[in-house]
C-alpha cells in the first residue's frame, strides 16, 4: 500500500505513542494533523516536523472528553472542523488509565476515561469513515492494549475500555473490507510512556519492564501496511498474549491480582489491598 501521500489524523499526539506515530508517519512522507489538549506540546512537535518538511504538519487543540454542545474545544467542535478536510488515516490513539480500588477512584475520572477511550474513538471513526469509503481508500489504526484480553483488578475500567476498542475495531475491519478501507488494531503491552505515571502504576509493576515507544509504533505501522487485523507489539507482549489467551479466565484474573497487588500497596503508601 502506497501511503506516502496520505494525511493522517493522530489523536493523543502531544506525547508518547501518539507523538511517535506522528514522527514515524512523517518520515514515511505523510502529512499529519495532530490532536490533543496540550497546545504547547502540539506546537513544538509541529514546528519540529515542519522544519523537516514545510507545511507538512498542523494541529488542532481539543479536549476529547468534552462532549458539551457548543464547547469551542470539545469533540463536536473538532468534528465540525474536520468537515471538508481529506483525512486518509485515523490513528485512534488517545487514552488514559487509572489504578486502585474502583469504588475509591474518583467517579468523574472513571467516566472521563470511558469518554476518552471509547466515546472519542467512536466519534472520530464515525466522522471520518464516510469520506474514506467515498474515496475508496483509507485506514484506521486503533490503539487497544494487551489488557483487551485480560481483565485487570485495580484497572477494571481501563481493561474494559480496551476490550471495547479491540472488538469494535476488529468488527469494523470486517464491515469495511470491501470498501478499500483497512483497519488494524494495535495491542501493546506495558510501554515507556506517561501512562504509568498518570495511572499511578509503577514502571516495573508485576516485574515486567516497558517496551520502547519507537518499537511499538514501528511494528504497528508495519502491521497496518501488511493489512494485518491486529498486532501484539514486541516479542514479550506476544508471548504474554499467548499465556493470557491460553489460561482459564478466572485463573488469569487471579494471577493479575497477585501481580498488581504489590503495586497497589506501593501507590497507596503501604495500604493493605
Amino acid at each position: 500500500m502506497d501511503i506516502n501521500s496520505w494525511t493522517a489524523l493522530i489523536s493523543g499526539a502531544s506525547s508518547g505513542i501518539g507523538a511517535e506515530f506522528a514522527r514515524q508517519l512523517h518520515v514515511l512522507g505523510l502529512n499529519v494533523l495532530l490532536v490533543a489538549r496540550r497546545e504547547d506540546r502540539l506546537r513544538g512537535l509541529c514546528n519540529e516536523l515542519n522544519a523537516e518538511r514545510a507545511g507538512s504538519a498542523e494541529y488542532l487543540r481539543a479536549d476529547l472528553t468534552d462532549f458539551r454542545a457548543g464547547s469551542s474545544e470539545g469533540m463536536y467542535a473538532l468534528v465540525e472542523s474536520l468537515k471538508g478536510r481529506t483525512i486518509d488515516l485515523l490513528v485512534n490513539n488517545a487514552g488514559c488509565g487509572s489504578f486502585g480500588f474502583f469504588e475509591e477512584l474518583p467517579l468523574d475520572g472513571e467516566t472521563r476515561m470511558v469518554d476518552l477511550n471509547v466515546s472519542a474513538t467512536l466519534t472520530l471513526a464515525h466522522a471520518l469513515i464516510p469520506g474514506m469509503k467515498k474515496r475508496k481508500r483509507g485506514g484506521i489504526i486503533s490503539v487497544s492494549s494487551l489488557a483487551a484480553f485480560q481483565p485487570l483488578p485495580f484497572m477494571a475500567t481501563y481493561a474494559g475500555t480496551k476490550a471495547f476498542n479491540f472488538f469494535h475495531s476488529t468488527a469494523l475491519r470486517q464491515e469495511l473490507r470491501q470498501s478499500g478501507v483497512r483497519v488494524t488494531t494495535v495491542c501493546p503491552g506495558p510501554t515507556a510512556t506517561e501512562f504509568g505515571g498518570v495511572a499511578r502504576v509503577p514502571g516495573t509493576a508485576a516485574g515486567i519492564g516497558r517496551d520502547a515507544v519507537d518499537m511499538v509504533v514501528r511494528e504497528s505501522i508495519a502491521a497496518f501496511i501488511a493489512d494485518r487485523a491486529f498486532v501484539f507489539t514486541g516479542r514479550r507482549t506476544w508471548l504474554l498474549s499467548l499465556l493470557v489467551r491460553a489460561l482459564p479466565v478466572n485463573f488469569s484474573i487471579w494471577l493479575a491480582w497477585r501481580a498488581l497487588k504489590p503495586a497497589l500497596r506501593s501507590s497507596q503508601g503501604g495500604a493493605d489491598g
